[in-house]
């Protein structure tokens, strides 16, 4: 899925806050020492999170999915059903420079991934 982002070359006065905030980013919260969480619900069940350090150096992006809530809507369960507390979340973050083309292209690679997931797969 092809996300539309305009490079950072195209808008060199514009700071890496707003951009975020034009693909959805909201802040979510602001530390003491400028570090910074952005959050976005791309669905009732994805959510992807983008942690900015205060020097401007190296992104760590992730993500959360709602398995709980997403199984349940389906009259499955996980484990002990409680579907308000179970997420998934990858093994590993991934760290993404502060350019909206890098973080563009890791929220494609986890849309793809779950798009190639196949519950039913026999393998």
């Amino acid at each position: 899925m092809a996300l539309g982002v305009t490079a950072r070359e195209n808008a060199p006065d514009m700071a890496f806050d707003d951009e975020l905030g034009l693909l959805g980013f909201r802040l979510a919260q602001e530390k003491r020492d400028g570090t910074r969480t952005f959050s976005l619900a791309r669905n009732r069940y994805l959510t992807y999170w983008l942690h900015l350090p205060a020097d401007d150096a190296v992104a760590l992006f992730t993500w959360e999915f709602a398995l709980g809530e997403y199984m349940d809507e389906y009259g499955l369960q996980v484990g002990a059903n409680e579907p308000l507390n179970q997420f998934l979340f990858p093994q590993v973050d991934t760290e993404v420079a502060q350019d909206m083309a890098e973080v563009a292209k890791a929220m494609e690679r986890t849309e793809a991934m779950f798009a190639g997931m196949n519950f039913g797969h026999r393998g």
